[in-house]
């Protein structure tokens, strides 16, 4: 069986206030491809007490690659590898479609304004798309269009953050892995809902 989300997942926001200093990761494989997924320590202060998904990418190319991108991306980070933490939060979060799936915390670090785009990309439904203008409006942000298409960009969480149901009012496909997955990841969200 690959894993994959179920379609009852419920994600929880949790906004932290510096860069964790450890992020454990390790690589899974998934029905869309290996995805490398990055989990940091319980959250001080958050009620619930749970390892927390703060990364989650496509690997783009090759592991290396993929493991230099989030390194980047999280410069005051330390990345250690632990399959174990990892695969806890992988089985909660692949564990097939129990009726009351756990709420799964993702830890967000950014701006205030690229946690707001990141908050109303969380509410659009699966199966459904909107635009980067529409985004904007939803906010009630309706001129900042091209900072709202930043902070998508800046998503490190794919698919719990679903950037890749933005599309561009010109049909383009843009996604950070290539638009060939992001039309797979929309046709199968779809297909779910019927």
């Amino acid at each position: 069986i690959t894993m994959w989300i179920a379609q009852n997942t419920q994600v929880r926001l949790v906004t932290l206030k510096d860069p964790p200093k450890t992020i454990r990761f390790s690589f899974l494989t998934t029905k869309f491809g290996q995805m490398m997924m990055g989990v940091i320590e319980p959250i001080a202060g958050d009620s619930k007490d749970q390892v927390a998904v703060t990364v989650l990418h496509f690997v783009d190319k090759n592991l290396v690659r993929t493991y230099n991108e989030v390194r980047k991306r999280w410069p005051k980070s330390e990345l250690w590898k632990d399959d174990k933490t990892v695969k806890l939060v992988a089985d909660k979060l692949f564990g097939g479609d129990k009726e009351n799936s756990e709420e799964i915390p993702i830890a967000i670090f950014g701006s205030d304004f690229q946690l707001s785009v990141w908050r109303a990309l969380v509410d659009i439904k699966r199966g459904e798309t909107c635009t980067y203008s529409q985004l904007a409006e939803r906010m009630g942000r309706p001129t900042a269009v091209r900072a709202v298409a930043n902070a998508v960009a800046r998503n490190d969480v794919a698919i719990l953050i679903p950037c890749h149901r933005i599309v561009s009012q010109n049909g383009d496909s843009k996604f950070h892995w290539g638009p060939v997955l992001k039309q797979r990841l929309l046709a199968h969200e779809k297909s779910e809902n019927y």
